[in-house]
């Protein structure tokens, strides 16, 4: 009988190591599958309502969803592009700052050892050297931008496919399980207020930096936005995303710096510490230990993408543990809470 525990504990490893590798070496078409999945579950509702409404077929209301998201795609990546050029219209300024910002550290501190060097460089060196610093860092940000733009792109195209699809093959007569209904409506309750906690939050984000004139605000809100959906890294990695741009515009002063990185600082820090927690609750009921090693594990495996599907995949496989008695208590676990089972309480109970 011990054998027999040891071995199934061997194959159940074995089966969960083959699993993950599986997961990871097949991530290229299980990413846009996954995405797929969980869009289909916060869109069903609008599909039904488009085929009531408008008095349509399933085929009809799934292409009028397929060509939305298309022409979404296309409008935000144009309103990302025209972003990325006007932060590349503002370098003079940006170059006038840096040589500002060089020439005040010299003059407070005219002995450092680095001073001497620097007095044997002729303004017009400094600035060229100014020059091709801020052309090598633009031209690499726009070219990180375009790849990553070209990647969201060709990845939404093939989500987008997958979606049409999964909508087209919804069957409106038979009847899910209870277990997958249970599931499906937890999840989309969780990326329905997720997604109206992140919009509110990335609109306000990037009014704010546009406000006070910021270049590249509507790309910093679409990704204050996006990354609103990492619990806990992802608001903070938006936050940090900005500072370089706010630090060197070239109206800056520290009163000005601290007002605007202090209201995208509150911006976070309300959405995520009183309003998400009020109108979200506990509507994943997963222990934040367990988010964040989720976090860990799924951006491993699947990267920055791994960690937007994180929470609801493990939001999900908890739905699944608990609906059987013998992995409840895996369930739990992942809830942050021990439950022994009753058979093993009563003898405590009898001794006493």
């Amino acid at each position: 009988m011990h054998y027999e525990k040891i071995q199934a504990v061997c194959l159940m490893t074995l089966t969960a190591i083959a699993i993950g590798f599986s997961i990871y070496g097949l991530r290229t078409v299980l990413v846009p599958f996954v995405i797929a999945v969980f869009v289909v579950s916060g869109i069903g509702p609008i599909l039904d309502a488009l085929q009531i409404r408008l008095h349509v077929n399933r085929l009809l209301a799934a292409g009028i969803t397929f060509v939305a998201g298309l022409v979404i795609m296309f409008v935000l990546g144009s309103a990302l592009w025209a972003s990325t050029v006007e932060l590349r219209q503002s370098a003079p300024a940006y170059r006038q700052r840096i040589q500002e910002l060089v020439d005040r550290v010299e003059n407070a501190f005219p002995n450092l050892p680095m001073q001497k060097k620097a007095e044997a460089v002729t303004p017009e060196k400094n600035a060229e050297a100014i020059d091709a610093f801020l052309d090598a860092m633009l031209h690499k940000g726009i070219a990180t931008l375009s790849s990553a733009m070209l990647y969201l792109i060709t990845t939404g195209v093939v989500v987008l496919i997958y979606v049409f699809f999964m909508l087209l093959g919804q069957s409106t007569e038979s009847s899910p399980s209870a277990t997958w209904t249970k599931i499906d409506d937890q999840i989309r309750e969780y990326l329905r207020l997720k997604t109206v906690v992140s919009l509110i939050t990335g609109l306000i984000f990037g009014g704010v930096l546009a406000m006070f004139g910021i270049p590249m605000a509507l790309t910093f809100g679409v990704l204050a936005f996006l990354l609103n959906y990492i619990p806990n890294i992802g608001p903070l990695v938006a936050t940090v995303l900005p500072v370089p741009l706010i630090i060197l515009n070239p109206e800056a002063h520290l009163l000005w710096i601290v007002a605007v990185i202090g209201s995208i600082s509150a911006i976070q820090f309300v959405s995520g510490n009183i309003i998400e927690p009020k109108l979200m609750g506990d509507s994943t009921d997963l222990h934040p230990i367990v988010i964040l090693l989720a976090l860990m594990f799924w951006g491993m495996l699947w990267g920055i993408v791994g960690m937007f599907l994180a929470t609801p995949i493990t939001a999900g496989l908890k739905l699944v543990l608990d609906q059987f008695q013998a992995t409840r208590p895996l369930g739990s676990l992942l809830a942050g809470r021990w439950t022994f089972p009753q058979n093993e309480q009563q003898p405590a109970t009898a001794d006493a």
